[in-house]
């Protein structure tokens, strides 16, 4: 009886060990791209002066001016510049393309502008203005974003006013000086330029004619972590779809939605219960990019989007894959 005892236990705790989940990694979200970032910050030691064009290596120039911060005249600023340009870059530091309110975009580059004094991160004056030059044709039928950072570090994107031009005006003595103005008050300086009324006709523009060909753009505030030149894209169609990874080897997946023809990408990052996706755009060839990580390394699959999946169940077919040969799942 006792033998049947024992044989019993033994039974039970062999069934209840190979009950248990095979997972032992819990999830925690990671940028396995990270490491291929090869654009690093650009600092311009601007010192004490009073006025400086700085240029970027990869052609951004930036006005600065002393007189657009609070500062003292001893103290030495530095100017702290990032230029994505390259899609990859940004798709390697994780900055999705995304608007607020969930419209996707098309990225031309992506800046980091930070200026600091002291090892304090310098704001610009209440009604002040930078005025930043992209490289040419980067501002083209595009708009300017300001990044929002969510409480899971992800980014997405807000819209700016870039209602501005550039207005010469006369200050006496045969001088005239280049400022940045408001575009709805272009015929104030116009009609209160007499003198010179005839040359700055010819500046007149349509508004948006004069967006599109405007070679800069303004910032009213620095204090955003990145500025996206972007513009919003029409998807043709959006659909509905389920993931599923009957193995249940991994506790969590980071994925990736990448547009193959447009300089786009979404990012999520989700447990392996819940792998649901809801109005999701389609335009042009899009593929889906799972990453997965577990005891024995790191794993993926990859599915081309399109509407023959909307309100499909996919099952998930994870391969392993090297750290290295990451980078090649999106040069397609």
């Amino acid at each position: 009886m006792k033998l049947h005892y024992y044989f019993l236990i033994l039974l039970c705790s062999l069934f209840l060990f190979n009950c248990k989940p095979k997972i032992e990694i819990p999830f925690i979200p990671k940028n396995h791209f990270a490491e291929f970032q090869t654009e690093k910050s650009q600092l311009f030691d601007l010192d004490t002066i009073s006025f400086k064009e700085i240029k970027g290596k990869h052609d951004t120039k930036i006005n600065f001016s002393r007189e657009l911060f609070d500062i003292k005249e001893n103290e030495k600023v530095q100017l702290e510049l990032i230029e994505l340009y390259d899609f990859k870059e940004i798709l390697y530091r994780n900055i999705q393309t995304v608007t607020t309110d969930n419209k996707l975009l098309e990225s031309s580059g992506v800046l980091k502008i930070k200026f600091t004094s002291n090892g304090k991160e310098l704001q610009l004056k209440k009604g002040k203005k930078l005025i930043i030059y992209p490289p040419k044709g980067k501002l083209k039928e595009n708009d300017i974003f300001l990044s929002e950072t969510d409480s899971l570090g992800n980014i997405k994107w807000k819209i700016t006013d870039q209602d501005y031009t550039t207005f010469e005006k006369y200050v006496g003595g045969g001088i005239t000086v280049l400022i940045t103005i408001p575009l709805d008050s272009l015929n104030h300086y116009i009609q209160k330029e007499k003198e010179y009324k005839k040359l700055l006709e010819k500046r007149r523009l349509v508004r948006n004619k004069l967006i599109k060909e405007s070679n800069f753009f303004v910032l009213k505030n620095v204090n955003s972590e990145w500025i996206n030149i972007h513009r919003i894209t029409s998807s043709t169609s959006k659909i509905n779809f389920e993931l599923y990874e009957d193995k249940k080897d991994f506790s969590g997946f980071n994925i990736y939605i990448t547009y193959r023809e447009l300089n786009s990408f979404t990012y999520y990052s989700m447990v392996n219960d819940g792998l649901f996706f809801y109005d999701i755009p389609i335009k042009g060839k899009a593929d889906i990019t799972i990453i997965g990580k577990n005891k024995n390394g790191i794993f993926y699959d990859q599915i081309e989007l399109n509407n023959l999946l909307n309100d499909s169940k996919v099952k998930l077919n994870m391969k392993k894959i090297s750290e290295e040969n990451l980078k090649k799942l999106f040069d397609k």
